[in-house]
This record gives structure tokens, sequence and C-alpha cells, in this order.
């Protein structure tokens, strides 16, 4: 059987022998490939200072497009058992991809220039594009620019999730997924062709080595991607390519899914790089970089369903010795400019970053079209991914939660088996103003087994009809809450207490104190932490949560321990009124021989708290740090019922979501204390457009009205009795 990799050089005389079009009458958007009968001299078929070619086209107005060519070969796919098999399916050759932008007559001159310096020109091939329903690619709305839209106006609103790389199926696997994401109005998901381990790892260590490496393309798993796109154009998906994830650079020291020690990018394994932060400077890997991303244009810029360019997976945590906040924001600010400069058609370009935060310096930068937050733990999530969305929007382009989850480490089926946390995610942030649904991560062990793609199918057609970029939405900002009939007896509330995770000098990193008074009114002096420093690694950000209470009811702490520090472990203690009453070490079976986080000590500590005055002090007297959350049980009285509404006002329809603030995917399913359901209310939203209006509600799992009828708003604003609230309800109004 042939190598799936065949040999990437030639040496024949310079000769282009013909150029054949796949048609020539082609609709506007769609693709016409040239297959090119060529022989060159070059040693490296991806690199254009060995072999370029490049495709002239002229189009009806009269102007010119530069398309590069590329080199292909064919495959064929089955599975044997449950693993995907790829064959050839015949010889490699060079191609030249385009898809019309305008309708009329298109001309096409081929251009190859070869390692002997010489070049050769075609004869201009002739060919007509006419009119298609495609709607175009996808660029920054016009009418408002937190929202995507295509070329013809028509907006576009991300609804999907991270669907990164298949698994020993390969691409049968996404024969699978996709048409379920589809079905239930999923139009959008990410995948990723880094690292070399991926299905669609288009760099990677292989031999023989003048085959594979940094700057040559695994032509199989090219093919591979081209198969998810065509199934992605068929189904009417759209999807974010992220070129590189921050395991290639990251040692095997550091944890957290290192692959530098593996990557082809290392000088071990004939990369160019002897040091992973020579990845931003070194000349070799500049212009091996740029080489890729001319063949990502090449071979995939024609497709419309391609939504944007992502550079990096999480850039931020490549490693202390790879990471340089000065030369990665130049590196993005040069590779982002190239890659405008090569692609004609334009594709929006992103990147990435672990923190939540982001770093502002590279979101704000003009090459990045959209920025993106990712963020897992979050105890509540509505809360936690609309906060970060608020913060981002006002860099004046559109946002994405680009990954989110219950936990960073495959939690998500075992703690919200259901899907509480993705339920929250999609709906808060759809509603709060970003250009689409939070993505979840966790595709292949949690929402396809789990059978979870009902939360994408009932608000999708929630939304179906709605133009949000023509409604000009503002958000909802004041809204409140009245019981219709009092609560006889007060009402007290869990408190959580969460903050935080930080290693540098931060509020959260001092004691903190926080005081609960008799009326559960409660204050905060400094910040919770998410974290507990020790004696030792730390101790200059030693944080110890204080804890005075004054209930008219005993009540109960519940520590929440989810890691701890393998750089040498830790030590939890809790002193009640000066008395210890919880003592309990977690040290590091190897102190620092092995530093990924421990999670031996995972669970759940507790301590009564009788009513009245008590103190409270929980301490980490060990060597390093531990990863906590609180919970104070019936600690706060309730003084309105505790629903949240996220919402958008348009000029002719308008979207509300209203949640119960306790019904979290932690409360539920950790705590295992799920909230009462809130009584009947009135909702009353002060500042609305005045006039007449039908409303809708929503059941958000089913994605069926609940309830229609028509309002009428006066000056007073919009009030609306709703029902018992077990969850959340959604409300449609068309002015």
């Amino acid at each position: 059987m042939p190598e799936l990799q065949p040999p990437i050089s030639d040496n024949r005389p310079l000769r282009l022998l013909s150029v054949t079009p796949s048609r020539t009458r082609i609709p506007c958007y769609e693709l016409i490939e040239f297959r090119l009968n060529l022989q060159a001299t070059y040693r490296n078929a991806f690199d254009p200072n060995e072999i370029a070619v490049d495709g002239i086209f002229t189009t009806p107005s009269g102007g010119k497009m530069q398309v590069p060519g590329f080199f292909y070969r064919p495959y064929t796919r089955k599975l044997e058992g449950r693993e995907e098999r790829l064959s050839p399916a015949g010889e490699p050759d060079w191609r030249i991809r385009f898809a019309p932008t305008q309708v009329g007559k298109y001309q096409m001159v081929v251009t190859v220039r070869d390692s002997t310096g010489k070049t050769v020109r075609s004869q201009p091939v002739v060919f007509h594009c006419v009119a298609s329903r495609r709607p175009g690619f996808v660029r920054v709305s016009k009418d408002d620019k937190r929202y995507f839209a295509f070329d013809n106006g028509q907006p576009y609103i991300p609804v999907g999730a991270n669907v990164c790389w298949g698994g020993s199926r390969g691409t049968f696997d996404y024969d699978d997924w996709l048409p379920r994401y589809a079905q239930a109005g999923g139009n959008y998901f990410r995948v990723w062709l880094g690292p070399a381990w991926v299905t669609f790892g288009l760099e990677r260590t292989g031999e023989p080595r003048e085959r594979y490496g940094v700057g040559k393309i695994d032509l199989a798993n090219a093919w591979r991607l081209d198969t998810v796109l065509n199934m992605a154009r068929r189904l009417g998906m759209y999807v974010m390519l992220c070129f590189d994830s921050f395991n290639e650079l990251r040692k095997r020291r550091y944890g957290g899914f290192p692959y530098w020690e593996e990557t082809p990018h290392n000088a071990a394994n004939g990369g160019p790089l002897k040091e992973p932060v020579e990845f931003w400077t070194h000349p070799d890997m500049l212009r091996a970089y740029r080489n890729k991303l001319r063949y990502m244009v090449a071979r995939y810029g024609w497709c419309t369903n391609v939504l944007c360019w992502e550079f990096w997976n999480e850039v931020d945590i490549v490693g202390p010795d790879a990471y340089n906040l000065d030369l990665i924001t130049r590196w993005h600010r040069e590779m982002g400019d190239y890659l405008r400069r090569i692609d004609p058609w334009k594709h929006l370009i992103t990147t990435s970053f672990a923190d939540s935060n982001g770093r502002e310096v590279i979101d704000r930068l003009p090459q990045i079209e959209f920025s993106q937050t990712h963020n897992y733990g979050s105890r509540d999530i509505s809360a936690a991914l609309t906060f970060f969305h608020r913060k981002k929007e006002a860099y004046g382009k559109p946002h994405l939660v680009g990954e989110f989850g219950a936990g960073a480490m495959g939690e998500d089926p075992r703690v919200d088996p259901t899907g509480i946390a993705l339920h929250s995610g999609i709906w808060s942030t759809l509603t709060d103003g970003s250009a689409g649904t939070a993505m979840l991560w966790w595709w292949d062990n949690h929402i396809h087994p789990h059978d979870l793609y009902y939360h994408f199918a009932a608000l999708s057609r929630f939304i179906r009809g709605v133009n949000f970029p023509k409604e000009r939405f503002r958000r909802v900002e004041k809204a409140t809450f009245t019981l219709k009939q009092p609560a006889i007896s007060p009402t007290y509330n869990d408190l959580t207490l969460q903050g935080p995770t930080s290693w540098e000098p931060h509020p959260s990193n001092r004691p903190t104190t926080v005081q609960v008074d008799a009326e559960g009114k409660v204050t905060i002096r400094e910040q919770v932490a998410g974290l507990l420093h020790g004696l030792r690694n730390h101790r200059d950000k030693h944080n110890p949560l204080t804890l005075e209470t004054n209930l008219p009811h005993p009540t109960r702490l519940r520590i929440f321990v989810t890691g701890v520090s393998g750089h040498g472990g830790a030590h939890l203690v809790v002193e009640r009124n000066g008395v210890r009453v919880l003592d309990k070490d977690m040290p590091d079976p190897d102190d620092t021989q092995k530093t990924d986080t421990l999670h031996q000590y995972d669970g759940e500590y507790t301590v009564e708290i009788p009513a009245g005055k008590q103190t409270v002090r929980v301490e980490n007297i060990g060597n390093d740090w531990v990863f906590v959350s609180y919970m104070l049980e019936k600690a706060v009285k309730q003084t309105e019922p505790p629903l949240r509404l996220f919402g958008l006002h348009g000029k002719r329809t308008s979207l509300l979501y209203i949640e119960h603030a306790q019904y979290t995917w932690y409360q539920v399913n950790v705590v295992k204390r799920p909230p009462q359901p809130v009584p009947p209310t009135v909702l009353h939203i002060p500042e609305w457009t005045p006039g007449r209006y039908r409303v809708q509600i929503w059941d958000t799992y089913e994605g069926t009205p609940l309830s229609t009828r028509t309002v009428t708003v006066d000056r007073a604003g919009l009030r609306l009795e709703l029902p018992r609230i077990e969850r959340d309800i959604a409300i449609r109004l068309e002015k």
C-alpha cells in the first residue's frame, strides 16, 4: 500500500502542461477548483520560496484577486472496527480553489515560480459566475458591531459548541455529531489543527523527516479537514479553525497537558526551536508559520463556512519560558497583518486565552476582529460569563465565550449530567448581548453521550426569525421582581462565597473578613479568594478567611476543596471562637518532584456554627495553596425573590431570560440542595418603549411557548405577571 504522505519534492524542469477547471459556470460563493498538470524543481512543496503557485483572478468589475495554489492528494476513508483508515485515492497534484463573489465573467491566469528562479504563466481561463442563494462570508455586522452578518446582510448568530477532534473513528465521529447539532438548530463548531495528536493535526513529527515536520502539511489530515468542512457546508454550519494550542510550547515539567517534548517545533524533533520562547522571533519559525497560513488560505480560504481563523488556543499558558506578552503581542499584530494581506476573502481573525480576563493589549488589536472568553469551574455560570462579556464589549467588537465548562478536567459528565451549566451558559450569554451562545467544551464525553442537544434546539426555536443586528438591542439594566403574595415569615438563603485564583499581588491574597449580622446582611472586607495560600511557597500572600456571624439560628459552614498544590501540598484548619474544630493535613506525597494538581483531597469539609455571635477562622497552614469555595447555610435573609434577568430590548422584538439565581449546577449537583421554586411574581421594567406587545412566555427546556397574551405598556414601563419558576423561563415580546 502506498504511504499516506507522498514525496513533497520534484526535480523536473519547470512546465505547466495544463489547467483544468472543475466547471465553467458557477454559482456565487460556490467552489471552482483548477487542477494543474505541473512539473517543477523544488524540495518542499509547502515552501513558496521553493515553489510558488498562484492564481491571478480578474473579477467582473475589473479588480484583481490573487489566490495561492496548494499541493494536494486525494484519499478514501473506511472504518475497520472503531478505527478510521485512510488510503490514497490517486497521485498528488497541484490545485487552486476559488469562490467568486461577483456575478459575471471571470478570467484566471496561473503563475508558477520554482527554486530555479524560472517562472511560467498559463493562458487565461474564463468562467462565469451566476447568482446563488448562498449568503456569503461572515463579517462583523455593519448595523451593529456587536454581531456578525453575512455579505448579503443576513444575520449570523453562532449556536453550538466545541467539536475539536474525533476519537479513533476520526471523521466518522463527525458523521454522528454534526447532524445532531444541525437538527437542533446548531450552526457553529470549532476544530483544532494542532497539536499533532488531534484528528486534523497539520504539522507533526514523523518519518521520513523530509515529508513531516514544521513547515510541512500532513496531506491525509488536511483531507480529513476537507471532509468535515464539506459536511459542515451541507448542514449549514460554520467553523472556527484554531491553528495552534498552548500545548505545543508547554514543557512537561509544568504539567497541564504539555507537548513540547513531542512537538515538531522542537529542535530535538527536527524543528527550528531550541527553546519554546523562540517561537515568537526565530526567523525560520516565522517563515514556516507564514507558509502554513498561506496553505490554509489556499486550501480552505474559498469556503464560506470557515467562520474565522483562530491563531491560538489559550496562548497565555504556553509556559513561563515561552510566555512573553510583548513578543506575543507583536507576533499577533504581524501575523494578523500578513494573514489579512494574503486572504482575498478577508475571513475574521481571533485568538484566545485561558485567563478569563484575556489580555486586553491583544484583544484590542485591530487585527483581532472579535474577542473571546474561556472560563471553567465557575459555580455560577451565568454570572461569570456575563461578567466577562460586559467587560469585553467595551472593546467595540463582537465577543464570544469560546470555551466553558463546570470543570476543566472532564468533570462535567459527573457533576452536571443534565447540562445545567450548558443551559445557563447558552441562554444567559445570548440574551446579554454576546455575538452568539457560549460554547461548551465537553462535546464527546458529555453533550453527545448524554444527548444534550435539546438545549440548543429550545434556544434556536426561541430566537428564530430575530434579526439581532437590525434590532439595535439595548440591554435591560433595571428590572424588579415582587411576589404576588408576600411571604408570611422571613426566608434565609444559603450564602455562597467564591472568588478569583491568583498567584500575583491581588486583593484576594490578603486576610479577608466576612460579617453576617442578625438580619442576614453580608459585609466583606477585602475579597474572598478561590484559593488559600500556605506558609512556605507564597507566605506573602497568606490569606486566611474569617467569618463573623450573629444569626438568630444555627448554621453550617461547608468548605469545598477542588484541588491542592502539587508543589508541596496544603494543610486546612478551622477554628471556632479560638478552638480548632477541623484539622486536615493534605500533604504532597513527593513534595515537589511531580507538580500536577492533587485531587485525592477533593471533597466537602463542614463546621457547625451555633446561633449568636461566633467567629470562625479558615486557614491554610501548609506549604502551598488549596482551591476552595464556601457555603454558609441559611445565612442571608431574602428581601426579594431570588430571580435575575438577562434581557435585550429591541426596536420590534425583545428577548428576556429570567433565571432562578440559586438554581446552578453547583447548588443542585454538588451541594445537593436544590432551591425552593419561586412563587408567582410581578416583573417591572420601568424603561420600556410604550406600545402594544404580544408576549410569549417560553419553556426553555422544551422550546415551546407556555402562554401568549397581549399587553399595553405606558410610561410606567413594562409590568408582567410571571408564573412559578423552578429553574428559569424566557419571554419573547413582539411590538
